[in-house]
Formats: C-alpha cells, sequence, structure tokens
C-alpha cells in the first residue's frame, strides 16, 4: 500500500508526542513492505525538502505560506494569530501544495495525524481525488484552535466563537472525504471529541499508537532513595505546578530526587521557583535513548496532567520498561495505568491529594516493587508489530468502503 503520513509536525523537528508517534508508525509500515511518503512542515526556509529520500522515506518537509511558523504557534497573540488560523483554514495555497504531493506520491491512502499547520482545507484536495483518508486522532484539533480545549489554567467545558466557527469549516472539510475512518489511542478522547463533533457518523478504531522506544543500555539498579522522574513538555496543562507544591514540603522531612525531562514554556518559571533545591534536576531535551536510560535508573514516573490527555507516550514507554506510574485520573491516563496494580491514580490538579500519594509511596517504597511486576506483565500489550497490524487492518476497512 501507498501510505501518505501528514503531520504538520515530524522528526527532526520534534514538539510533542504526535510526531514521535506518526514516526515511529512511519518506520514500522515501511520495514513491513508499504511504501511510505511524508507530508510535514519546515521551521525555515532552509530546512525545506521536496521528495528527498530522508532516512528511507520520501519527505515533503515545506515553509508553509503563513505570517509565522507551526512551531511557534502557541506563543502568538492577536489579530495576526486570527490572520494565520484563517490562512489554515481557506488559504488555496494549502491546497496546492497538498495537491502536488498527491501527483507526485500518489497514495492509495492518506494517514493524517497533524493537520493545523498543513491546512484543514487540504481535506477538500484528498476528497476531490476519492482517496481514504484516516484520521489519527492526537487531540482536540478538530474541536479547538488550542488543540486541547485548555485555557487560562483549566479545561473549557464548551466551545467558544472562534472554535465554534472552526469547528463548522472543519465539519465541512470532513464531509468533503467519501472515505473517512477514525483511530483513537484511547475511549476517553474519541467520547471527548463526539461532544463537539459528529465523529461517530464515521467508521473508528481504539487502537495504541504503535511505538517503539529503544532498549536502555544501562542496568538497572538500586536506590535507598526514591527516584521520581518527569517526561514532557514544561507547560502548565502538564500540572507541573501542583506536582512541585505537593513535593516542596514533602523534601523538608522525606529524601527523594525528582528529574524533569523536557523542555517548554514554563521551563524559566519553573527554574526560578523551584530550582534551588538540590532534590530537583532540569535535564531539558534529551534524546529517545537517553529518556530510556533515565527510565531504567527511576522508581516512579509522575504524570500529573491537568487536561484532558489522550494516551500518553510516554506512560506506555515507562510500562514497557517495568517503570510503574504515578498520573492523574484523567482523559485516557485511567487506561493505561490501573490504580494499585502498576501504578497510582490520583486527582487532577488535587495538591493534597498528590501529595498523600506520593507521602504513601515514600512511607512505603517497597509497594514500588508489586507495580513493577505488573508493569513488566503488560509488556506484550504494546508491542509493535500486533498494533501496527490492528493499523493496517483498519486502513483496509477504510478502503473498502463506497467511495
Amino acid at each position: 500500500m501507498r501510505i501518505l503520513i501528514v503531520s504538520a509536525f515530524f522528526p527532526p523537528f520534534v514538539q510533542g508526542g504526535a510526531e514521535i508517534s506518526a514516526s515511529n508508525l512511519a518506520a514500522w509500515l515501511q520495514a513491513n513492505g508499504h511504501e511510505v511518503a511524508v507530508l510535514t512542515t519546515s521551521p525555515a526556509p532552509a530546512d525545506e525538502v521536496r521528495g528527498a529520500i530522508v532516512d528511507g522515506l520520501k519527505v515533503w518537509r515545506i515553509h508553509m505560506p503563513r505570517p509565522y511558523t507551526v512551531f511557534v504557534a502557541a506563543q502568538k497573540s492577536g489579530l495576526q494569530k486570527s490572520i494565520w488560523h484563517l490562512q489554515d483554514h481557506f488559504d488555496p495555497r494549502n491546497d496546492r501544495i497538498m495537491r502536488q504531493v498527491l501527483d507526485e506520491f500518489a497514495p492509495d491512502l492518506v494517514n493524517i495525524h497533524v493537520l493545523q499547520g498543513i491546512g484543514w482545507n487540504t481535506l477538500r484536495a484528498i476528497g476531490g481525488r476519492k482517496i481514504p483518508v484516516v484520521f489519527t486522532v492526537h487531540d482536540l484539533s478538530l474541536a479547538c484552535v488550542r488543540m486541547a480545549m485548555f485555557k487560562s489554567g483549566r479545561e473549557c467545558d464548551r466551545l467558544c466563537a472562534p472554535c465554534a466557527f472552526s469547528s463548522r469549516a472543519k465539519l465541512a472539510f470532513l464531509r468533503s472525504v467519501p472515505r473517512l475512518g477514525f483511530i483513537s489511542p484511547s475511549l476517553a478522547i474519541l467520547r471527548r471529541l463526539s461532544a463537539f463533533q459528529p465523529i461517530q457518523a464515521w467508521a473508528q478504531a481504539h487502537i495504541l499508537n504503535p511505538n517503539k522506544s529503544p532498549n536502555s543500555t544501562v542496568a538497572k539498579n538500586a536506590s535507598r532513595v526514591v527516584r521520581f522522574l518527569y517526561v514532557g513538555r514544561l507547560h502548565e496543562s502538564k500540572g507541573l505546578y501542583v506536582l512541585l507544591q505537593a513535593l516542596e514540603p514533602l523534601s523538608e522531612r522525606y529524601e527523594f530526587t525528582l528529574t524533569l525531562v523536557g523542555t517548554g514554556p514554563s521551563e524559566d518559571d519553573l527554574k526560578r521557583r523551584y530550582g534551588h533545591h538540590r532534590w530537583i534536576g532540569f535535564a531539558g531535551h534529551v534524546s529517545g535513548q537517553e529518556v530510556a536510560n533515565r527510565m531504567a535508573q527511576s522508581d516512579l514516573l509522575l504524570v500529573p496532567s491537568i487536561w484532558f490527555e489522550n494516551s500518553p507516550g510516554v506512560i506506555i514507554e515507562a510500562l514497557g520498561h517495568g517503570l510503574p506510574v504515578m498520573g492523574s485520573n484523567a482523559g485516557g491516563i485511567p487506561e493505561l495505568v490501573m490504580h494499585e496494580k502498576n501504578g497510582v491514580l490520583v486527582e487532577a490538579g488535587d495538591v493534597r491529594a498528590w501529595s498523600t500519594a506520593i507521602e504513601g509511596i515514600l512511607d512505603q517504597p517497597e509497594r514500588l516493587e508489586a507495580y513493577k511486576d505488573s508493569a513488566d506483565a503488560a509488556m506484550q500489550e504494546f508491542n509493535q508489530d500486533t498494533l501496527g497490524r490492528r493499523v493496517v487492518a483498519f486502513y483496509e476497512c477504510v478502503r473498502a468502503q463506497p467511495a
């Protein structure tokens, strides 16, 4: 099958888990006999490639005609941002770019991962050629221009006027595709999205992202001090302020360490507020191999998100390495973290609840051993080949729909 992967972000230009999942899937598909191409965006004109082979994949990395790139969109506001979103919905140049790629690659199917930044109206170009489309739901971008339905430190319970306008336009673009289906790694986000977009009208599948992380190159070792680990974007939606408010008073009575892996808009503020503590370390952006090694030498992954997480790849990676997880009881996290089996679920955004849960581990660190055994037992559930074959089977299901 000739498959075009569409993702506004794609390695080596990475901001989150969606593009890592898209890259993992593309590599797996290529290794299993499919012909794969990628349409993505470029942070600068010098980084453009058009149909070149990059790491075995044919890649179109386009510097899109916008006031600014998708890589800095989260930091923008005002009129410039409104113009950017209007272009992202309706600029005819989006269509032309998509048609050129379709002409040159002629895919049998298009798998969309992150369309915002490439152009929502490109769906019409694909649908006009009756090419089947599978939309992998990594976020809430089909309902929200911020992609997360999270604003001013809390989740949105309804669509604001700009998002309502955007949603109607996106629905019209979706309806222009004769053969369409949706894959989501979590049931929770399918339900959440269905409250704002009638995606239940199309074929759906619940399939975890077929990711494959590196094996650690360091030995696991025991520690008398509990070693906490966070891996992800340093942003208020990730609940880091909740976590650190819970940990700070505990540090007066317990000995532990916390390593924060990742970067993001909250990094400078977090360092200013908490960087003076000896128990906290900021590792910044590291390679996938380094993440695996840090997981091997940690005792508990912390995922304190306060927004509606989908199916965090970092949890799957941690459990695949036998590392238990303490996560918020929200979104798709409870589909992965089984309370008191492979980890602990905690009320999202509740400092006292997080403090109590962490104190319970510090008082009884032997609980972690039982959690590790359960995490190890579930590794087959995340097997890339099993999940990849399920994705391809769903591709075929969508292709079999009448055009």
